[in-house]
């Protein structure tokens, strides 16, 4: 047993030291590995889709068609990032899977410091209602009022701060534009760091709602 465990997690630690940089060798022999599809993704999401790194996004409860399409846009190099090389281990196949399995485990919601008060009133205006002074959507206008998203749009509540941090100033600087019909580049270029900064925070506390099908396990206090 402790084998087995062990020998996952190099195969994990291989899997992510190869995503940017494996050769068509290395490509192979990882892709012929004896493995489910979603154990590739232990390592860097864990197993049941909740990582401890907060560079990695959580991929528990998320939108199964979002992660279909974010894994066969890295497949494809429309976007870019350290997934590519694992993406383009998996078959059409295999991201089904994939998608379908992290879209069932339930979320782990972490004890986090509560969000200053003028910082989480500034977010959540910006969240529900937008600025119609600048032109600015309200974000609950597709990701929905409690931030569960829906089909290609992904959950935001409860993601790690860090990483909407990451990929908000990604669709900002143009570095990523992989989103439909541009909408979150348009969106992020709207907003000033300082509010890119407190919705990254106040999203990353936001409790999705357990009035739906969405499992959660809540560590919060």
């Amino acid at each position: 047993m402790i084998k087995a465990v062990v020998l996952l997690w190099v195969r994990g630690w291989l899997l992510c030291l190869v995503a940017g940089y494996a050769s068509p060798a290395a490509a192979d022999y990882l892709n012929e590995a004896d493995q489910a599809p979603h154990e590739k993704c232990g390592y860097c999401h864990e197993l049941d889709g909740n990582p401890r790194m907060t560079r990695y996004p959580r991929l528990a409860g998320q939108q199964r068609d979002y992660m279909v399409k974010q894994l066969k846009d890295f497949r494809s190099g429309r976007r870019t990032g350290e997934m590519q090389g694992t993406a383009e281990l998996l078959s059409d196949r295999d991201i089904d899977i994939v998608s379908e399995y992290f879209s069932q485990q339930a979320v782990k919601l972490p004890q986090l410091d509560s969000q200053p008060g003028a910082d989480q009133r500034l977010a959540k205006s910006l969240y529900q209602y937008g600025d119609s002074t600048r032109g600015l959507l309200a974000c609950s206008a597709c990701h929905g009022a409690v931030g569960l998203g829906g089909a290609a749009i992904p959950r935001l509540a409860g993601q790690h701060e860090a990483y909407l941090l990451q990929q908000l100033g990604e669709f900002k600087a143009g570095q990523r534009s992989n989103d439909v019909e541009a909408q979150m580049g348009d969106i992020s270029r709207l907003l000033s760091d300082t509010e890119i900064a407190v919705l990254s925070a106040y999203l990353s506390r936001l409790k999705p709602n357990k009035n739906n099908s969405l499992k959660v396990l809540d560590e919060r206090n």
